[in-house]
């Protein structure tokens, strides 16, 4: 029996996403919000189908279906995703009431003081119609004092609407007192930049401060501490929250860097990096430190000539030993920017722009790491090679380079001495291998 109309076929539920599915469409999140709150109407929508239309590239579609047209469905669903994923972060951020309860509630208080400010000033100076009035009744007094108070209703607003209402409810009676022509609001005071260090900015990290908030904290810090590098101490803070919660949970970095690229989008110009601003100075910092840190340089081994080598070279051995760990963590870095967009960050709606070219620089780590003597850098450009592989499009030339470079690495493993770090490769290697293995033939 055929259903009718009004029994119209469900669909089933879509599959839950593989985890390089969620990173792949975590990465583009902050950029489809800030699309869906600027003034080109669709601009949000046009982007997440065209980040859908890479997801299929790249993961293929799911299991097709009695209906047909499963591309363009399963396109939809993708920006349904983006839409209702931004939609619960902004309601987590403003607080656990609705939307709707929240305008409702700010309505609610601007009124208030509106209409305190309307009252006084009819006291003060009475229309002719004043004793009409029932003093009590809110709707009622709002009525009455429209006609008469037009002009000065929207004279009033303009320095409201600059001031946060939580602000505005503290502004002393004295303050609302004054005749319009002499009514100056005092401004909120400016943030005192001072107690944001780097410890704070590391803590801000790990306890998922929302992205506006960390972002004027950032910003609070560059202001306190002026240089041509301002972002590099943020950075550092970044990188001491990822390795703590590595050390702590085996946390990815890609979380973090999805938060810090997120507080990035609130950097104003006065935020500068390297020639750098805004938006743009985030990413310029974060790229510069992961290229810095993507060579491998050991220490010099102490003279055999000084009374005191033994001790020296035991102390080289620790910090290098540490040093090896932390270039480790920054390959995981390396491998997690490009996963959630940090070398594509701020240049997507460029013309000119070259989404290969963002890869150039990774390409050649991973290519080189492999010729290097030390064990670490072969650890690190595995990393590499791995997140190359679990972002490329399906490219048939491109997917036997890395098929080879797979092999080479293969190599190096059997080479390897250190247990620890031959664990990491195998984890690593037999990862890109499957992704391999979704590029296709």
């Amino acid at each position: 029996m055929s259903q009718g109309p009004r029994f119209p076929r469900t669909r089933p539920m879509p599959k839950p996403y593989t985890e390089p599915q969620l990173n792949f469409l975590k990465s583009y999140l902050p950029e489809f919000e800030r699309r869906s709150m600027g003034p080109i109407r669709g601009d949000a929508k046009k982007f997440a189908l065209e980040r859908a239309a890479d997801f299929i590239a790249r993961f293929g579609l799911p299991e097709e279906d009695a209906e047909g047209d499963t591309a363009a469905r399963f396109k939809e669903q993708l920006y349904n995703w983006f839409k209702n994923t931004v939609g619960r972060n902004r309601r987590r951020t403003e607080g656990s009431r609705p939307r709707s309860a929240k305008r409702t509630a700010d309505k609610s208080d601007l009124q208030r003081i509106l209409i305190l400010l309307l009252t006084d000033y009819d006291q003060r100076f009475p229309p002719t119609y004043q004793a009409n009035a029932t003093v009590g009744t809110t709707t009622k007094i709002i009525l009455m004092q429209r006609a008469h108070h037009r002009a000065l209703t929207l004279r009033l607003l303009r320095p409201l609407q600059q001031c946060p209402l939580e602000y505005l409810s503290n502004i002393p009676c004295q303050a609302l007192s004054q005749t319009p022509s002499n009514l100056h609001l005092p401004l909120p005071p400016a943030p005192a930049p001072s107690h944001v260090t780097v410890t704070s900015l590391r803590d801000a990290f790990l306890t998922n401060l929302d992205a506006p908030l960390l972002g004027s904290q950032i910003h609070s810090f560059v202001l306190a501490n002026p240089s041509p590098l301002a972002l590099k101490p943020v950075v550092l803070a970044l990188f001491q929250a990822i390795s703590a919660e590595w050390d702590k949970n085996r946390t990815p970095p890609n979380s973090f860097l999805t938060r810090y690229l997120g507080a990035a989008h609130y950097f104003p110009s006065a935020v500068t990096h390297a020639g750098a601003s805004g938006p743009v100075a985030g990413a310029r910092a974060l790229q510069m430190q992961i290229r810095k840190s993507a060579k491998w340089m050991p220490s010099s081994p102490a003279s055999a000539a000084s009374s005191s080598s033994m001790s020296h070279e035991l102390h080289r051995i620790t910090l290098d030993r540490a040093r090896r760990k932390e270039h480790i963590q920054w390959a995981r870095i390396h491998a997690a920017a490009l996963e959630v967009g940090v070398f594509t960050f701020g240049y997507e709606r460029d013309g000119s722009y070259n989404y290969a070219e963002s890869r150039v620089f990774s390409d050649l780590v991973a290519n080189d790491a492999l010729w290097e003597d030390d064990e670490v850098e072969w650890v690190a450009g595995a990393f590499v090679l791995h997140a190359l592989i679990r972002t490329s499009t399906r490219n048939p030339a491109q997917k036997r380079v890395y098929e080879t470079l797979v092999t080479n690495y293969e190599g190096r493993w059997k080479e390897m001495k250190d247990e620890t770090r031959q664990a990491m490769v195998t984890e690593a290697l037999l990862a890109a291998k499957t992704d391999l293995a979704r590029l296709g033939p």
